[in-house]
């Protein structure tokens, strides 16, 4: 007999977590738990409003997804017909796709990067993530928490003041630069003048999403003359890898909450480097339970953006340690 349960897990977070469409000190995931053969397996649920998920939503999704289950399942086709028959949402997908993957590399004694088809890694580099911010609180906040440490930053920027803040940030840290707008940017002549004018003396490696998901020509006008690379991240969900995306961007973001699957994520990184495009994984604000199964994914990309769990105030699972902007897998300190 298999159980299925669903929890809340508050996450409060170490400062204010600013980007250019909210901004929160506590963060609210989800933990599904599947428990079959006396072995629990975990599966985290990061949920984001962006993609019209919610607390009461997820919750509404699971108990559908209860009611519908058979008893016991014993193979991954198993859940697919389940996940046909109701409007689930990617993060939960994910989350109980994940739970059952966890149980049964339990059972099996196999990693998880075995049963998915996938190579596995022991460690990562990843960049620190810098919250929109006034200019005068740079230097203190990189400096309190140790920042130059990292191999790269990446900036939230969609604020008021984003060349004041980009200055401070580049006159406290010699590294390479991430600028992620989150939509929170309209105008490609802007941005063009930007990279060409201000910026352009700065060591930047990409520029991810600065227009919205819908905004096609922008993209389209961009990619050809930009500077630095652009990178795909609301763009691109649950959705194909195509010729069409290639077409906006030059990389992609693929995060397991946003493709759903361990599987679909795997597939469109691949798509992504058939079609030449560079490849990051990154994550939304996560204990070390997701962030540990993003590394499951991440062998070969090109950038990892990882430090959802170094966010938090205190992490409760404890699956991962930083060390000098390396993230380890704690079970082989």
């Amino acid at each position: 007999m298999s159980v299925w349960k669903i929890k809340e897990i508050e996450l409060p977070l170490r400062f204010s977590w600013a980007i250019s469409r909210s901004s929160c000190d506590v963060k609210k995931n989800l933990i599904v738990e599947y428990n079959s053969n006396s072995v629990l397996g975990l599966g985290e649920v990061a949920f984001n409003s962006r993609y019209g998920e919610s607390l009461e939503s997820i919750h509404k999704e699971f108990k559908k997804f209860v009611s519908i289950c058979p008893g016991s399942i014993t193979t991954l086709a198993d859940l697919e017909p389940v996940f046909n028959k109701i409007d689930i949402s990617t993060s939960l997908r994910f989350g109980i796709e994940s739970a059952f993957i966890h149980n049964m590399a339990h059972i099996a004694e196999m990693s998880v990067t075995q049963i998915i088809g996938a190579n596995s890694l022991s460690k990562v580099k990843t960049s620190f993530s810098i919250p929109i911010m006034e200019a005068g609180k740079v230097s203190d906040f990189i400096q309190d928490n140790n920042l130059k440490r990292f191999s790269a930053l990446k900036l939230k920027v969609g604020g008021d003041s984003d060349m004041d803040f980009l200055k401070e940030v580049h006159k406290n840290y010699d590294g390479p630069l991430r600028i992620d707008a989150n939509e929170g940017w309209s105008n490609p002549d802007d941005v063009m003048n930007l990279l060409t004018g201000p910026l352009s003396k700065y060591n930047i490696d990409f520029l991810e999403q600065p227009f919205s998901s819908s905004s096609h020509e922008e993209y389209l006008k961009l990619k050809p003359i930009s500077p630095v690379d652009i990178i795909a991240d609301e763009s691109i969900t649950n959705g194909e890898v195509n010729r069409d995306l290639a077409n906006q961007f030059h990389g992609v973001n693929i995060k397991l909450m946003k493709s759903g699957s361990y599987f679909k994520a795997l597939n469109q990184l691949r798509a992504a480097r058939e079609l030449g495009m560079k490849t990051m994984v990154g994550c939304m604000v996560e204990t070390s339970l997701g962030i540990n199964s993003a590394m499951n994914i991440s062998y070969g990309a090109d950038y990892l953006d990882l430090d959802g769990f170094l966010l938090l105030e205190k992490d409760p699972y404890n699956y991962l340690y930083e060390d000098s902007g390396t993230i380890f897998l704690a079970h082989l300190h």
